[in-house]
């Protein structure tokens, strides 16, 4: 135990009556009782203030309800001494002061007068009160920082409301001001001098205790610890209802539900058993419960600390409250037990060390204050005090409440008022980001896996099932497809034949390389098919596909699955290397091919057939093989994370279940023109060429050279009349769909888009699909259709028919809506696993608890949640999150915001290690086809977009965007980021005169820098934000305009902040000349013009030698 923590505990035990003697004895009480300096919480609430300036954010309210016959004169004379015996209640922070202090002004005037109010009106005029102060806020420069208002409800019922802000109060001061109004009451109603009260400890005093404290050796010692135990820290935050905005509005709601008596005992009784207190077994259930929503173990929940110093907190008025954040790894518990005794170890290590202030916390975990949202901590936790609190005032008795202001510092947080007659557990939560019913259902959640555990202790806490029956109902009957039979008998050449039966003289397959009509493909398929079974195909065996995209390819996919065997593509734009390994994993013994594979195709022990040689054979039928629905159709090889492709295999089954489908979703005719562009090594082919193919529609075949040239993409689209594409959102980013009246399907997926793309696409009623669906589940297994006006990425929607999605924990088991978890499908379109892989087969293919007898089901590895509606939300990727100062990032939603600006076309956003070895978020970014890219605005158009967090340090300006085979962003081909040496300012002959100006006096002294480019960011070099509050001073002091400074948190560079300053320099000019104007006009003019000019208001001024 620390000194001054031991002092405490020996100044709490002691009497009254020897207490309040020794603080009459302590030298320092007075100490700051005029000019003081800010405490480290108070500091950072000023500089918020300057931000954002009157913010109600943390604005409070209380009702101090009078039973009794009030002498008025008295609660004056009350409320006087209470303001004079505590100075920070009469405090004010000068605006303009360049590190912040606060300042003992006056007591306020004015006499307190009451307002009559009915009964029945009480509640409904508070509230309407509390909205008008709230709405006007509160002024830290001028004060005053309390304002408070009378009722008279009746004769022997007054309510005082006492409405204030965190810079000089907290709940904790109002139950210390209950107690001294309550005490100077019954002096001045009782004869008592008020000189006979003892004095208090002043808030000035314990300011300046708290910064002489902190540069001790005693808080070093606290700051290492901190930065040890949130060593890899990282946010744990309940996935949202709604996306985030770029200043997170924590305008709050609130919910509650009881804590019936014989569950509370229950707790209490655990508590006992393992000689805790009961606040945390609750902490450690909401531990869990949050653990299973998040699907993490690491959590960061923060709670409210002690007042840490010699200062009486029973004595002491404003805000001194700590906030701890207490870190608990969930996997070091076996059981419910263990969990509350790691949970009650943990906040106790946190108290231990809770003096050093929160923004030295920060420090220590890497954090630099958001100016949208508290830092390090999203989700709070805390023993509430009983919501109505009292104190004997003479004859009058005087009762506390803490109104609701509507908002809250944390996202989401539990609360539990047990000293209550009746206990509560409430949720409050940020309107913003959460539906009423999440935080319904969390606490029905909560109470209800409380009392399971409770229960039960020594169990693993995290055994009972999360969602209830109905929500386990509703996942398994109506959020998935009907469990309909999938097609019996049906190979996908057999579904062709068909097709190209019914349609023989149509055009199949077309492109800059030729057309073929259903009958031709057919024939010349069956043909190469003979030729094939000659050299021994049969069911089972892997051919190779390696050709340019001419209908040749087309025509020897078809005649692998009419040999019976299953094809193999191969992208020639691959490195050797790996066309090699997939040949060789696969067994392959005979390769189609063309004339340009012999040059391409590494060397092996394969028979490589050139196809184009075979002249044009036609066949009238395929050869005579059995080949079973259940047989293989073709293996895709994808990236494997020990480096080595591996062979996905799929069954002539999952793909004509798959194709069936979208016949049915997107209403596939003959009359259809399908535009085929991805490459045959990745499954949106399998799509674009049977979808197309089975359902005797034809298709356009993309070479090479149109797929990389989007204005010729752009003709074939509009020229051919294309009807139904699937395209990569990158080419769809960069394509008008205002061209193509008759493209009626547009089918996307593979990575996150935008809203903005996906409401060009779906504009004038055309049916915009978002698709998911790993290789492994056959091209697509969950699907929504996007109608109307999207401002965020859509939802993928729900799982197909003939499939299942589930969204699961670590143990396999549902999680309901509101938790993150991993999504895993099922049904007729899972393929057969991989090829000559059985352990990766079985770790990700297992058995299906919720479908059929004998079922499977797919891990995926991706992160989603369920919305209340039924729709999935696709959470990310785990290889995508990363972490930027502590905070969970996900990439796709930076490159959402990047794609939302205007000058730009492309933009991958990526995260590098930066000079100082911390992770930095970078954005490659593609300038808009109709203008220049300017990263000054660019920055400034992020900074409207994204919290600070998410904005990223550097932007790169590309040609291009490098593009994988299939249309994707290839990131490894992203080019490095060079990083200019810190003293080294690569941009200097191009700065401006503000430019100069701003980096030599503004920025370099700030951030003691030997130079700073045109484009650092303040914070990446190492600025604060209480540095950040002196730029507007010195940009005053340099340039005579006052900055903004939330202009300056928009794009913090020296860039950024010149535009912001001649923005300002320019507004001055033209308000100076016009000036001018005047005195000029005035100065010629008689007194009867000037009289006119006057009374006009300046406005229609004539002009020179202009009759009046």
């Amino acid at each position: 135990m620390t000194q001054e923590s031991e002092l405490l505990r020996r100044l709490r035990s002691l009497p009254a009556e020897r207490r309040e003697q020794f603080l009459q004895g302590i030298g320092n009480v007075d100490r700051g009782t005029r000019v003081s300096p800010l405490t480290f919480r108070q500091e950072q609430l000023w500089v918020f203030d300057k931000v954002s300036p009157g913010d109600s954010r943390y604005a409070l309210a209380f009702a101090y309800t009078l039973h009794g016959d009030l002498d008025q004169d008295a609660l004056s004379a009350a409320l006087d001494e209470t303001f004079d015996r505590h100075t920070v209640l009469r405090s004010v922070f000068p605006h303009d002061h360049p590190t912040g202090e606060q300042i003992v002004r006056g007591r306020p005037g004015g006499r307190l007068t009451a307002e009559t109010v009915g009964e029945e009106r009480l509640p409904e005029r508070c509230e309407a009160l509390a909205r008008e102060e709230l709405r006007h806020g509160f002024d830290l420069d001028g004060g005053p920082l309390v304002r408070l208002r009378l009722l008279k409800v009746a004769e022997d019922r007054h309510v005082l409301l006492w409405f204030t802000h965190h810079l000089v109060f907290d709940p904790r001061s109002a139950e210390v001001v209950l107690r001294e109004l309550a005490a100077a009451y019954a002096a001045r109603t009782g004869g008592s001098a008020p000189q006979d009260r003892p004095a208090r400890p002043q808030f000035g005093a314990y300011a300046a205790w708290q910064r002489e404290w902190a540069e001790s050796e005693e808080a070093t010692g606290h700051w290492n610890w901190w930065r040890g135990a949130l060593s890899g820290w990282e946010s744990t935050e309940i996935a949202p209802d709604r996306p985030r905005g770029l200043v997170l509005d924590l305008t709050a709601g609130t919910v509650q539900r009881a804590l019936d008596e014989p569950l509370a005992q229950s707790a209490a009784a655990l508590a006992g058993r393992l000689g805790v207190p009961v606040r945390d077994v609750l902490l450690a259930a909401y531990f869990a419960l949050v653990g299973r929503l998040t699907s993490r173990t690491d959590l960061l929940i923060g709670v409210p600390g002690d007042v840490f110093g010699t200062f009486d907190p029973d004595l002491l008025v404003g805000d001194c409250g700590q906030l701890l954040p207490v870190r608990v790894d969930t996997d070091g518990a076996t059981s419910f037990s263990d969990l509350v005794r790691l949970t009650h170890e943990a906040r106790i290590a946190a108290d231990e060390h809770g003096g050093l202030p929160f923004k030295r916390l920060l420090s220590a975990a890497g954090v630099e204050p958001d100016q949208g949202r508290l830092p390090l901590v999203q989700i709070g936790f805390e023993i509430a005090p009983s919501a109505q609190r009292q104190a004997d005032a003479g004859d009058l008795t005087i009762t506390l409440e803490q109104l609701d202001t509507g908002s809250s510092p944390f996202e989401f947080a539990l609360s539990a008022e047990l000293d209550a007659e009746a206990p509560v557990l409430r949720v409050r939560y940020a309107t913003s980001l959460y539906a009423p019913d999440t935080a319904r259902l969390f606490l029905d959640r909560y109470l209800g896996q409380l009392r399971t555990l409770c229960a039960d202790p020594e169990a693993s806490f995290a055994r009972a099932p999360l969602a209830t029956e109905d929500e386990r109902r509703a996942i398994l009957t109506r959020w998935n497809a009907p469990a309909g039979e999938p097609e019996e008998g049906e190979t996908v050449h057999g579904v062709f034949a068909a097709a190209a039966a019914a349609h023989p003289d149509r055009t199949a397959v077309t492109g800059p390389h030729g057309t073929l009509t259903y009958r031709e493909l057919d024939r010349r398929a069956n043909a190469l098919a003979h030729r094939l079974a000659e050299l021994g195909a049969a069911p089972g065996e892997l051919i190779g596909v390696a050709m340019r995209r001419t209908p040749l390819l087309v025509e020897a996919v078809l005649a692998v699955l009419k040999s019976g065997a299953a094809y193999v593509p191969l992208d020639l734009g691959n490195p050797a290397s790996r066309n090699e390994a997939v040949l060789t994993d696969a067994g392959v013994r005979v390769v189609l091919g063309d004339a340009t594979t012999a040059g391409e195709l590494p060397d092996g022990p394969w028979q490589l057939i050139d196809v184009e040689t075979l002249g044009a054979e036609e066949r009238d039928t395929a050869p005579e093989v059995a080949v079973d629905p259940a047989d293989l159709a073709y293996s895709i090889f994808t990236s494997g994370s020990t480096g080595r492709p591996k062979g996905v295999l799929v069954e002539h089954r999952n793909v004509t279940n798959f194709v069936r489908t979208t016949q049915e979703m997107f209403g596939l005719t003959a009359d259809d023109r399908f535009l085929a562009f991805a490459s045959t090594g990745f499954d949106v082919s399998v799509f674009e060429l049977f979808g197309a193919l089975l359902s005797g529609a034809s298709v356009y075949l993309a070479d090479e050279d149109e797929r990389r040239d989007i204005s010729v993409l752009d003709r074939i689209l509009s020229e051919r009349r294309i009807t139904v594409i699937d395209l990569p959102p990158a080419i769809m980013d960069l394509l008008t769909p205002e061209n193509y009246p008759e493209l009626r399907v547009c089918f996307v997926g593979g990575e996150a888009f935008s809203g903005e793309l996906t409401t060009r696409w779906a504009a004038g009623g055309r049916a915009f699909w978002n698709g998911y669906g790993p290789t492994e589940t056959t091209v697509t297994v969950i699907a929504k259709r996007c109608e109307g006006t999207w401002h965020a990425s859509p939802p993928i929607g729900r799982a197909m028919r003939n499939h299942r999605a589930y969204v699961l924990d670590e143990k396999l088991d549902l999680l309901p809506p509101s938790a993150c978890g991993e999504l895993a499908v099922a049904g007729a379109g899972l393929g057969r696993g991989y090829l000559g892989r059985p352990d990766q087969t079985a770790e990700r293919f297992r058995p299906d608890p919720y479908g059929p007898p004998g079922s499977r089901m797919y891990l995926t590895g991706d992160l989603a949640g369920w919305q209340a509606d039924g729709d999935i939300v696709f959470r990310g990727r785990v290889d995508r999150q990363v972490k930027v100062r502590g905070v969970r990032i996900e990439l796709g939603e930076v490159e959402a915001a990047l794609l939302a600006v205007p000058e730009i076309g492309q933009a991958v956003a990526h995260v590098v290690t930066g000079p100082r070895g911390d992770n930095l978020l970078v954005a490659y970014v593609v300038g808009a086809p109709d203008g220049p890219l300017h990263l000054d605005s660019v920055r400034t158009n992020l900074a409207d977009r994204l919290p600070p967090t998410m904005v990223p340090t550097f932007l790169v300006p590309l040609d291009d965007i490098p593009l994988t085979a299939s249309g994707k962003v290839d990131r490894k081909a992203l080019p490095a980021v060079e990083f200019a040496p810190l003293d080294e300012d690569t941009d200097d002959g191009d700065r401006t005169e503000t430019e100069r100006l701003l980096a030599e006096e503004v920025f370099k002294p700030l951030l003691a820098a030997p130079r700073v480019g045109n484009h650092d960011n303040f914070f990446a070099l190492g600025g604060t934000s209480l540095q950040a509050i002196r730029i507007a001073p010195k940009v005053k002091a340099v340039f005579g305009v006052e900055l903004p400074i939330a202009d300056f948190f928009r794009n913090p560079t020296v860039s950024g902040t010149a535009l912001a300053v001649d923005a300002l320099l320019e507004r001055t000019r033209s308000r100076r000349q016009s000036v001018l104007d005047v005195l000029a006009m005035v100065e010629d003019s008689d007194d009867e013009q000037v009289a006119a000019l006057l009374e006009n208001g300046g406005s229609g001024a004539p002009t020179k030698g202009a009759a009046l």
